[in-house]
């Protein structure tokens, strides 16, 4: 098995949920404060989680209009006043560094979280790739970042691994839902069997339910995966011959068939995942990373 050393992450998309604040800068660009008490964009703190987990190269799935704005964020000049102070100075050679790994793939138009997976084909060169979502941040319960804990999974068990978490009933169809068996090697770790895209509450209390889950609480899909280059293989065949769900390309999708063909394995990662795509996420998510930083006596 090849290590993981490329990560996709998707960000094409109109932010209408943030409107109209995404009219005067990508979400991906929203400021949060990070558990060091430095304030960075949404997408910095993802392509640092990825890079967290040994990955070497990045490439942002995004709309035409949105590259020059994080190019130039990652990779534009910097005043010469920032530059004189050591502790700023630091921060932009960082920019820069992640600037050099960063490439893009544009999504023309929306045709789902598959079809922008797709889009990243010629990044990945036949090469397994790390896909996390472009909203979603996450922090861990251990001292291992999330990410480099999946990492760790999949050079274990030697196939794709897909992160998990608990989500109520009532979240359903919010999710991706994971079907499988536990393993006698790690209370969390799964054979998976079966995903299933935001199924219905009969379909998933019939079909879903996993032993050792509380009642009412299903194995959703956490955010982060680690995909072998069949992956783009399958997101070929389903765009070409239009193998849609809720009449967009999935991802979750391309994942059922490869749990057919080669196998996956489920992590329950020790650590917790925050949206930033909605107004009340974001603020929850603003929120847990300031508890976690040196600025916390504000918000207690």
């Amino acid at each position: 098995m090849k290590p993981i050393q490329k990560a996709v992450i998707p960000i094409a998309g109109y932010g209408t949920r943030l409107f109209p604040a995404t009219k005067a800068v990508p979400k991906a660009l929203f400021p949060i404060i990070a558990q060091d008490g430095i304030a960075k964009p949404v997408i910095q703190l993802i392509i640092e989680e990825a890079l967290s987990a040994g990955v070497e190269e990045v490439c942002i799935v995004a709309q035409p209009q949105q590259v020059d704005p994080i190019t130039d964020y990652f990779s534009g000049p910097v005043a010469d006043a920032i530059l004189e102070k050591a502790e700023l100075a630091a921060q932009a050679n960082r920019l820069a560094e992640i600037g050099q790994r960063l490439h893009f793939a544009i999504q023309e138009r929306p045709e789902g979280f598959g079809h922008a997976i797709y889009c990243a084909k010629d990044f990945a060169a036949g090469e397994p790739v790390m896909i996390l979502l472009g909203d979603h941040l996450y922090i861990s319960e251990s001292e291992t970042s999330c990410a480099k804990q999946l990492v760790d999974v999949y050079s274990q068990v030697r196939q794709s691994v897909t992160s998990l978490d608990l989500c109520h009933e009532s979240e359903l169809s919010l999710n991706g839902i994971v079907h499988g068996s536990p393993c006698v090697e790690s209370a969390r770790l799964y054979t998976l069997q079966q995903i299933s895209e935001k199924p219905t509450v009969e379909f998933a209390q019939e079909h879903l339910r996993v032993e050792g889950v509380p009642a009412q609480q299903y194995l959703c899909n956490f955010g982060i995966d680690l995909l072998t280059p069949l992956l783009f293989d399958i997101l070929d065949y389903n765009y070409r011959h239009r193998i849609v769900t809720h009449g967009e390309i999935q991802l979750r999708d391309a994942m059922s068939e490869m749990i057919k063909q080669e196998g996956m394995s489920g992590y329950r990662v020790a650590g917790r995942r925050y949206d930033t795509g909605n107004p009340r996420e974001l603020l929850r998510t603003v929120n847990a990373f300031g508890l976690q930083g040196p600025y916390r006596d504000v918000l207690v």
